[in-house]
């Protein structure tokens, strides 16, 4: 399947009920006109996330101009070497 001159592929997850709940949120939340939408958002700011990572920086939530907490994200702290780079 093609649109707008990019090739596209049906992919297809199994998640558990909870996950489902937290995707319809999110959905309406975000007033998202389907599910994919919030899946292709989500993606989008993983890999902006682990890009950051790459490079040393930590993900932050920032409140009143202070770090109210770093955001662990599992599995995303491989794409950084211990000294900090990015690794191949």
């Amino acid at each position: 399947m093609k649109t707008d001159g990019m090739a596209k592929r049906r992919v297809q997850f199994i998640f558990p009920d909870q996950t489902i709940k937290k995707l319809d949120r999110l959905k309406r939340l975000m007033g998202a006109a389907s599910r994919t939408e919030v899946l292709k958002v989500a993606l989008e700011l993983l890999y902006w996330a682990v890009a950051r990572m790459e490079k040393g920086e930590e993900i932050a939530a920032v409140r009143n101009d202070k770090i109210a907490e770093t955001i662990a994200i599992p599995g995303a702290d491989l794409a950084r070497s211990p000294s900090g780079e990015k690794r191949q």
